[in-house]
């Protein structure tokens, strides 16, 4: 078990300092996924301290059988720096529309799903959680590199010191696998 996942566990259970070890080792990764989408520093810092503290909030929800520690971690920061984009876009378009002539004949949005939805949502999330845990766990931690930290393959073996090759067809036959799991065949 890596030093991530120990400290991950520890702050599950609210400790403290498990918490501020686990800021030290990841802060810089962290500040490079909210500089990159945020694009602006005090923008930045705000999607970075709301993500910490989901990270305090949510370490129980880490399953290390998923995927790396750093994978889930980036995952978060990089969900809150999406939010924090979503919540600014509705906020401008909300200003915009207050200021148009037509607000009137603008269409409501529907701010919650309906039961079926949530209950198709959730089915689909269990699936595609089986789907990788069926695969290698290396496989799901270049996949995490890949696409949940953005990182371009090249990166990715650069960092695992490996073959890009081995790490290109690592990534292909993970993607083939899944594709395959859900049900929606090579493309």
């Amino acid at each position: 078990m890596s030093d991530l996942n120990v400290l991950l566990a520890a702050t599950a259970l609210a400790d403290r300092t498990a918490f501020s070890q686990l800021y030290v080792l990841t802060r810089q990764r962290s500040w490079a996924i909210c500089l990159r989408l945020m694009r602006d520093t005090a923008a930045a810092e705000e999607a970075m301290q709301d993500a910490y503290v989901k990270i305090w909030n949510q370490a129980g929800q880490f399953r290390p059988g998923l995927g790396s520690a750093q994978a889930w971690l980036a995952a978060v920061v990089r969900n809150t720096c999406l939010d924090h984009l979503r919540d600014s876009q509705r906020e401008a378009q909300h200003v915009l529309s207050m200021q148009s002539d037509d607000a009137d004949e603008l269409p409501e949005i529907a701010d919650h799903r309906s039961p079926d939805a949530l209950l198709e949502a959730r089915v689909q999330g269990r699936h595609i959680e089986d789907c990788l845990e069926q695969l290698e766990p290396r496989q799901r931690d270049l996949l995490a590199s890949a696409y949940i930290l953005g990182q371009s393959h090249a990166e990715v073996a650069r960092e695992r010191a490996m073959p890009l090759g081995t790490v290109k067809t690592l990534i292909r036959r993970a993607v083939l696998m899944l594709r395959d799991c859900l049900g929606e065949g090579a493309r």
